[in-house]
């Protein structure tokens, strides 16, 4: 019989403390944004001193990018364990289509990620952790997710521009989130799904 590695005490507590920090930065963040939130704020919230969140988190910075990490790596591990057992290769497309949809329920998040964005976009060290960590969600699988979109039979060519294609569907999430705050009543909560599944039918296609 095999048997289960168990995490010492040390180990559990530590476990527990990330997800009180990343639970409270969630909340702040959101309710403040990037650039007005204090990590003492943070610390409080989550019942913990300024140097509690230091001890695992080194900037204000690496605490939000481990949030980003921990919000969209599981989503995102959700969605294309969903999609692999899917036999139809137009199915894991409305499957994704639906799923990129949802992602709009949160708009607050979509605020807050173009905020950090353009704040990293000025600093260099910060758009390279901010790349870096896309890099990291792409590569945390053994699985290629354009391949378990669109199958194995994409040449270099239409794979690149299937790539840029979807980098440019997050860039038009990001810009319909932002333009919905300026004119909700001509992109009301209720019409953006319909909008985005519009856009996702004209650009993602192999």
């Amino acid at each position: 019989m095999q048997s289960k590695v168990r995490k010492n005490r040390p180990q559990v507590r530590t476990a527990e403390t990330q997800k009180k920090i990343l639970d409270a930065a969630q909340a702040i963040f959101s309710e403040q944004g990037f650039e007005k939130t204090q990590l003492e704020e943070v610390a409080a919230h989550a019942g913990y001193t300024r140097g509690a969140i230091y001890a695992h988190y080194a900037s204000k910075e690496d605490l939000f990018l481990a949030l980003m990490e921990q919000r969209v790596l599981t989503k995102f591990t959700l969605v294309r364990e969903a999609l692999e057992v899917e036999p139809v290769t137009a199915r894991r497309l409305d499957m994704f289509k639906r799923w990129v949809s949802a992602q709009m329920n949160d708009q607050s998040w979509g605020t807050l990620m173009l905020e950090f964005k353009l704040y990293a976009l000025r600093r260099p060290e910060s758009r390279e952790k901010l790349l870096r960590l896309y890099d990291q969600m792409a590569n945390s699988s053994n699985a290629d997710f354009i391949k378990i979109l669109f199958g194995d039979d994409l040449s270099k060519t239409t794979r690149k521009g299937v790539e840029r294609r979807l980098a440019v569907m997050g860039a038009v999430m990001s810009a319909v989130v932002l333009e919905s705050h300026f004119r909700p009543a001509l992109l009301p909560k209720a019409q953006i799904h319909a909008v985005l599944e519009e856009l996702f039918e004209a650009l993602i296609h192999a």
